[in-house]
């Protein structure tokens, strides 16, 4: 007859890098860096709408943008994103007249950019525009992998946890960073926002005719030029130094056909292009 084996109800040892160490020790968080980091969705682009820059131009400006993502949805995935544009203005306008802190400041323009992204979906449904609710993001590839257009909000959902910000009290976490940060999580092949201007300057060119053009620069080489306009969120600059999978991205005018396709297929003459060494 065959023994029963012994038992033994001791507490269960499971071997752990991290179990007796701090993870508020440096040496500790630096070592935790992997040499190669998963790549979600490596084949497919984020593309960013501006908001003020394209939606709130109405159909002369959003139809043509339309027909140029639709032209281009059978070579390159893409996953589309929109910003509040000046309705999210008004309202940090209001509110922060109300005294709102900058965490109720981040949920309204939330809200505004679903609105954008409501009706961006409206025009794409019928050519597979799909919006995709936060909750949902798990089913992303399914979507794309189906042919679909993914339409998501570009906030960060930071909400009432949005730190006070360094200068006054608009959130510096906005639309420009949160679309920044999904394609790095996702790996995504590269990054597009589409404004209303060729790209980068050394100064606003509506206000300064002096303002030179910058069609490459890296990022580290932005940062120390500390210029007082740019047309994308600052932290932007910064999270792309620490980035592990964006290492370039492209500042587009989406007024001009043709230049979200010569993004798309990576070309220097798009309009700027900022990297990382």
């Amino acid at each position: 007859m065959a023994e029963k084996p012994k038992e033994d109800l001791s507490r269960i040892h499971v071997p752990s890098r991290f179990m007796r160490e701090s993870l508020m020790d440096r040496t500790v968080m630096e070592s935790s860096r992997t040499q190669e980091q998963l790549s979600i969705l490596p084949n497919h682009t984020v593309v960013m709408i501006g908001g003020k820059s394209i939606m709130d131009r109405g159909k002369l400006a959003v139809f043509p943008v339309i027909d140029e993502i639709l032209a281009n949805k059978d070579k390159y995935g893409m996953v589309l994103s929109v910003s509040g544009g000046m309705r999210v203005r008004h309202s940090y306008s209001v509110a922060l007249d109300l005294g709102i802190p900058p965490g109720g400041l981040t949920m309204l323009a939330g809200t505004i950019e679903e609105q954008n992204c409501r009706m961006l979906y409206a025009l794409l449904a019928k050519h597979g525009g799909v919006r995709m609710v936060r909750d949902n993001f798990e089913e992303l590839a399914m979507y794309l992998y189906s042919g679909m257009l993914p339409i998501v909000v570009p906030m960060p959902p930071h909400f009432y946890w949005e730190k006070p910000p360094k200068y006054g009290n608009i959130p510096e976490h906005g639309s420009d960073y949160g679309i920044f940060m999904f394609a790095e999580v996702l790996g995504a092949r590269s990054l597009v926002y589409l404004k209303d201007q060729d790209g980068l300057y050394t100064a606003d060119p509506e206000k300064d005719p002096q303002a030179k053009f910058i069609p490459k620069i890296s990022v580290q080489e932005l940062r120390e030029m500390d210029l007082d306009e740019l047309i994308i969120e600052r932290n932007v600059l910064e999270m792309m130094m620490r980035s592990r999978k964006v290492k370039k991205l492209f500042i587009v005018n989406g007024l001009k056909p043709g230049r979200l396709t010569a993004a798309l297929e990576g070309r220097d003459d798009a309009g700027t292009i900022i990297y990382k060494d």
